[in-house]
Parts: C-alpha cells; structure tokens; sequence
C-alpha cells in the first residue's frame, strides 16, 4: 500500500494558471489534514513569457482569482489541490513522464 502524499513546505508543485498554463509552484505554508490539500504557493512565472510586452509585470490574462503578482511571482493563498481536472487557480503533483 503506497501512502498519498502530503503538501509540506519547500515541495514543488504545479500551479494551473488563468488560461490553463501549468506553472512550477513552492509550497511556503502547509496544512497536511486540511481538505483539499489547501497550502499557500509562491508560482514562478516563466520570465518575459508570462509579461505584459513592455511591462514587467505578469499578464493579467495568466492571473486566477485569488492571485497576486509580486514582480516575477504570483503568490497563491489557500490553493486547492486537483488532481483530476487541473482546473485554473488549483496545484497538483508534477507529473511523472
């Protein structure tokens, strides 16, 4: 029998953002029995990809509700987990190719 994992903090996940994209994400807060898998996540947007041309600020087109960017982050409070249907705003286990 294999044990599900946990979010702990320093684990990387993967972020879905606004428009489906999948972005590398740290875990900075945890709550192991908390439903959902709920953890705070710093996201790390893929440099002048994720930017608005001429600004350096991340596209508002990539941010989910709940987000904010802070220069080349999003901060995520309170990010579910979804390991099904990946939808935006949510994080998952990277997946193994």
């Amino acid at each position: 029998m294999t044990q599900q994992q946990k979010p702990s903090i320093g684990r990387i996940v993967h972020f879905v953002l606004a428009d489906g994209q999948h972005r590398a994400a740290t875990v900075v807060n945890a709550w192991p029995d908390a439903p959902d898998g709920i953890c705070n996540l710093t996201v790390h947007l893929d440099g002048c990809n994720d930017f608005t041309p001429g600004l350096h600020m991340a596209a508002p087109n990539l941010i989910p509700q709940g987000a904010f960017a802070t220069g080349s982050t999003l901060s995520v409070g309170s990010a579910h987990q979804d390991e099904s249907a990946k939808l935006p705003g949510t994080w998952h286990w990277p997946e193994r190719e």
